[in-house]
């Protein structure tokens, strides 16, 4: 029996990073982090985090055209794609995959993996604000873009399987249903039956 495929999305300021960091920090999950590749430069941070697999453009252009990268995204002059040997090689070791990806990207998963688990993490958008202002990262202008992004971007929840709420400040709530998921049986058969979590 194949392990479970688990993918999280969400808009930025949602705080998915932590909620992640929360279930791959649980044994008790058998979760296997699938890496991506990208083609940004390698950051001194990367060799500890080891999210990804760093490759040049040309390659990057040859595994999408050969399927290895199942889904892609172009952000800030790089890009990003999802490992399918990565992901194979975690199910077939029978652990629970765990992914994040960005909003857009949820179909192809579901084009590829029809048993995936398909998790969008939302949260108040006043909460997003906060969250975006607190990293100092993002000018007043760039944060305004990035709120009416996430507007849109939480239309889409509905393609979704599961709408967790991330409240601020309280993420181990968002960790707890997000783990009731993984741990329960059947996926058609137990979706939407925990408190406090809501269909797509």
């Amino acid at each position: 029996m194949l392990g479970k495929l688990i993918v999280i999305s969400g808009p930025s300021g949602v705080g998915k990073g932590t909620v992640v960091e929360g279930l791959l920090s649980n044994p008790d999950l058998n979760l296997y982090w699938a890496k991506s590749y990208t083609t940004r430069p390698e950051r001194p941070s990367d060799k500890s985090e080891n999210h990804y697999l760093f490759i040049d453009e040309l390659k990057f252009k040859e595994l999408e055209k050969s399927g290895e990268v199942i889904e892609s995204n172009f952000y800030n002059g790089s890009w990003y794609g999802s490992s399918k040997s990565e992901i194979d090689k975690g199910l077939a070791a029978r652990q629970n995959v765990l992914k994040e990806i960005e909003v857009n990207g949820g179909m192809y998963y579901k084009r590829h993996y029809p048993e995936a688990i398909l998790i969008f993490i939302t949260t108040d958008i006043k909460n997003i604000k906060n969250r975006l202002v607190s990293r100092g990262q993002n000018t007043p202008e760039e944060i305004e873009a990035r709120l009416l992004t996430a507007k849109k971007e939480m239309l889409r929840k509905k393609e979704y399987d599961y709408c967790i709420e991330n409240p601020e400040g309280q993420s181990e709530k968002a960790i707890g249903e997000i783990e009731k998921i993984i741990n329960g049986g059947s996926n058609n058969e137990q979706r939407g039956d925990f408190a406090g979590v809501t269909r797509g």
